[in-house]
Formats: structure tokens, sequence, C-alpha cells
């Protein structure tokens, strides 16, 4: 008997043994797991990713543009003559018939002096012709004269009359050029430099004597890149469609000092054609100037809103990854990486508004997306460009 018991107690000593062994290998594994875990969250990359959200987003368009002045004049002598007198402040608003300068009159006056004794002169001679024309007809009608001898009075008087007309014309064209010796502003606004001084000989119709330049309202001239023009006009028409009313026109202006000017501008009128150098097509808006700030020639900006999202998906542009017109975006989802094919609606070189493909609150990566793989582990940290993106 002592055989079998001995070779129970071994075989008991076994089962304990095994027993302890795979107590001991499910011990050992969890350890191995729980550090294969920890080991994968160390290997986890760190990366800076944006929450998208709904928000209000406005398409703005910014362009390079040049002030003109509604309407510019350059004032010059409608007479020949001596400049006598200078009669405004360079640099100064002036007003619509105010006198400029004064072209020495003298020889006008004289010339108005001729003409009306000439009218005079020509006048008496007719009274004389046409008193021989009624004593001649009725010597006529009684047979006391001939026929050649009246129509010679006849043809005398018309001669006369004809004379007298010219003569009055002369006598009108003097008293023009008389007044033409005084220069008048022909509208208001500021007056520029003069380009002569008293005593200078001018021509008429020929040297510009000083420049005059409408200032309230003025225009402001830009060009818009055809692509941007289209997003306006289609938003136009979207809105026409739904029975919604034009927004307003309304545009900004930024200055050389970057500050905005004070006063709205409205469109005032596109270009016939788009420029097929340039791509683009030029624009008229219309700004008031009530303090005179704005002056021809001056450049700045001109800020104008083409569409705007009332609720956007908004990404920055820099995180679209575009493969042969695919477009996607890298999101992160439970730590991993993950490719999300997308449809883009509007697009710039810094905004991008998402049509479909992602929902509000979606992680985004926006920075060397070309250097993450989808399924690679990360480590996700919501940026502050989150919180920019919602106040555009």
């Amino acid at each position: 008997m002592k055989p079998f018991f001995r070779a129970a107690a071994e075989l008991k000593a076994s089962v304990v043994f095994l027993f302890v062994l795979l107590t001991m290998l499910v011990v050992l594994g969890g350890c191995l797991g729980d550090d294969k875990k920890e080991q994968a969250a160390a290997q986890a990359m760190p990366v800076k990713v944006i929450k998208v959200t709904e928000h209000r987003f406005p398409v703005m368009g910014e362009y390079v543009a040049q002030i003109e002045a509604l309407k510019t004049v350059d004032i010059k002598a409608r007479v020949q003559g001596h400049i006598k007198e200078r009669l405004f402040t360079e640099g100064q608003r002036v007003k619509e018939g105010q006198p400029l300068f004064v072209i020495d009159p003298r020889p006008y006056t004289e010339a108005l002096k001729k003409a009306e004794a000439e009218l005079a002169s020509t006048r008496a001679t007719l009274a004389k012709a046409s008193k021989d024309y009624k004593r001649f007809k009725a010597l006529f009608d009684q047979g006391a004269v001939s026929r050649e001898e009246f129509d010679s009075k006849i043809t005398d008087k018309q001669v006369l009359e004809a004379n007298v007309s010219n003569a009055k014309a002369q006598v009108e064209q003097a008293n023009l050029d008389l007044g033409f010796t005084r220069i008048n502003s022909p509208m208001d606004g500021i007056i520029g430099r003069t380009q002569v001084e008293p005593g200078t000989l001018v021509a008429a119709e020929s040297t510009v004597l000083v420049t005059v330049s409408a200032v309230d309202p003025v225009y402001v001239n830009f060009s818009i890149p055809e692509k941007e023009y289209l997003v306006a006009i289609r938003e136009m028409e979207a809105r026409r469609k739904q029975g919604k009313p034009d927004r307003p026109s309304d545009l900004q202006i930024i200055l050389a000092d970057g500050g905005y000017y004070n006063h709205n501008g409205t469109f005032n009128m596109a270009d016939r054609a788009v420029d097929p150098s340039t791509g683009t097509l030029g624009i008229r808006a219309e700004f008031p100037n009530p303090e005179r700030i704005l002056r021809d020639g001056q450049y700045a900006k001109v800020v104008v809103c083409l569409k705007e999202y009332p609720n956007a998906l908004v990404v920055p542009t820099r995180s679209l990854l575009d493969v042969q017109g695919r477009k996607s975006l890298l999101t992160v989802a439970n730590g991993t990486v993950v490719e999300k094919p997308i449809i883009v609606d509007y697009s710039d070189d810094r905004n991008t508004v998402i049509k479909s493909g992602i929902e509000s609150g979606t992680l985004i990566i926006a920075d060397g997306v070309n250097k993450i793989r989808p399924g690679t582990p990360v480590s996700p940290e919501i940026s502050d460009e989150s919180s920019k993106m919602k106040k555009q």
C-alpha cells in the first residue's frame, strides 16, 4: 500500500505545482498586457487638433482700390490774353461760378465797341435803303421808274439787312469774348496748384490754368477676381429665388494707415467685360466724402462681404488633402487618425466651408497632414485655433 500512497502524494504535488504555474502565467500575462497597453499609450503621437463647430461665416473679399473724383475739369482760357489776376487760394475748396482768373479785358472791350459801332453804322445805312425802297416802290407802281431801278433798290435793302444780322453776330461774339476774360469755376470742388501766374500770356483752349476736382462723393475703383465675382452673383440669384431681399451693398475701405474709413459705400457699376489678361472684373463703388479725407488718386483697400453662411462648418484650407481632385480631412476618433472624404462648398487661401463629410464637433488635424497616416494612434490636444475659427 505504501507505493500506492506515495504515488497519490506525488500526483497531488504535481497538480498543485501545475495550478501554481498556471496562476503565475495568468498573472504574468496580465502584467504583460498592461505593459503593452501602457507602451501603446506611450507611443501615441501628440497632435494639435481643431474642433469644428457650426458658426456664422461671412465670405469677405479684400481688394486694392484707387480713389477717383466723380468729375475732374482742367480749366483753360477760352480767349487769348495776359493773365491779369488770380482770385483763389491753391488747394482750397471752390464753389461753382466762383471767379478764378481775370484776363486783361481791354482788347476785348475795344473789340466790342468797334462791333457796336459797325452795327450802328449798318443799321443807319439800312434805314436809308428802306426809305429808298418804299419811295421807288411807289414810283414803280406809278410807272415812273423802270423795273431794273426798282430791283436795284430791293437788292440794296436785302444786302444791308444781311449786313445788320452779321453786325449783330459780331457784337454778340465780342460780348462773349469779353465775358470769357473772367474765368469761373464750373463746379464745386477742390482746386489744385495754379499753372500760370499773373502776366502770363495764355492761348485759347490750349494752356491748362488749373484743375478742379469734385470731392463729395467720390468713386472707388477696384478689380475683383472672376471666381469671387461668381460667388457674389450666385448668392444674389439664390436669395432672389428664395424670395429674400438683396443684401445691403454697403462696402468698407481701409486707408493707408490701416484704419477703416468712417463711411460705407455702395456699388455703382461693373465693367462691360472681364479683363482676359488678369481674369478680373472692374468694379466701381461710390463713397460719401463730407470731411474731404478721400482725394483723387489715393490708394485704399475695399472690403466687401460676398456671401454669408448662417451656419457653416469651416476648416483651415491647409488641412485639406487633395489627391487627383478627391478632397479629404484627417480626423481623430478614439485616439486614432481617420481619413474622411468631404465635399467643399467654398474655399479660399485661408478658409474652406465643408458642405458634407463631417459633422459639428469633429476633431480635425490641420498641420502636418502630409506626414500623418490614417490609423496612426494619436494623443489629441485641442488648439486655440478652434475658438478663433468661431469668432470669424
